[in-house]
């Protein structure tokens, strides 16, 4: 069977990113376009996503299909898929890589690379007319948004603080149209609730509120002053008194958290 793999081109002014493969694996030390492996059942864009935000820290949007390879991938047929990459949100760092660097068009020829890279930076370098072309797009920002809503994964979770709930909406999971939800720290690990009080459809935080007791030990609803225990999400004091909040699937993914099982 294949091997299908993902890369992402990404080129700011006028140079590319390039990661370094860690030391004491496969093509140890090369630099390559940034990207990884298709899991069962997952879209290309989707994997390449993820494995920006796995090996670089990265939110990805904008992704656009630019070419393909094939190539021995250790016995075993490989394709892989280049997608440009219209839009990032933060500052890649090396997460779960060696080193990052932005390189352009001539300092890039002369890097050593996986060979299935070396032929699209060429064809990056012709392209640009000796030099790399930028792949950001004006309308980066609003695709960050959608994507962000679109990604299982809750951004900010691997930075979770008690006392700090972390409030999100996500499109297309879980079977539903949109959630709106929060993550919050407890002594048991974090939870994630649909971010509704039971005793209205109206969500627990707003503009000037403040989420929790100070003492951090309750959730509490700033329209109608309902407290909920974090672990069980039960409300133990207020209008909805022994009603709980809709609790929300969740699974560790890397340093984070996630509403849909890796």
């Amino acid at each position: 069977m294949t091997l299908l793999v993902v890369a992402g081109i990404l080129v700011r002014d006028g140079r590319l990113l390039l990661a370094r493969r860690p030391a004491g694996g496969e093509l140890a030390g090369l630099w390559e376009l940034p990207g990884g492996k298709v899991e069962e059942g997952e879209r290309p864009a989707a994997a390449l996503a993820r494995e920006w935000r796995e090996e670089l820290g990265v939110l990805v949007a904008g992704l656009t299909p630019w070419g393909f390879a094939d190539a021995d991938g250790g016995g075993r047929p490989l394709t892989l898929l280049f997608y440009t990459v219209g839009a990032v949100r933060g500052e890649p760092q090396p997460v779960a890589c060696d080193a990052v660097r932005w390189a352009g068009a001539e300092e890039a020829r002369l890097l050593a690379t996986p060979p299935p890279d070396a032929p699209a930076l060429a064809r990056l370098a012709r392209e640009g007319g000796g030099a790399f072309r930028d792949t950001l797009v004006p309308e980066g920002p609003a695709l960050l948004a959608r994507a962000e809503e679109e990604d299982p994964y809750l951004w900010g979770s691997e930075s979770l603080e008690p006392g700090r709930p972390l409030f999100f909406v996500k499109r297309g999971l879980l079977g539903r149209d949109a959630i709106a939800g929060l993550l919050v720290a407890t002594r048991e690990g974090p939870r994630a609730y649909e971010n509704s009080c039971p005793h209205a459809p109206q969500p627990l935080e707003r503009p000037g509120g403040h989420p929790m007791t100070e003492d951090g030990r309750l959730l509490v609803c700033s329209a109608h002053e309902a407290h909920f225990v974090p672990e069980s999400g039960l409300c133990v004091r207020g209008p909805c008194e022994g009603d709980s909040l809709r609790p929300l699937p969740l699974f560790r993914e890397g340093a984070g958290w996630t509403l849909v099982k890796p």
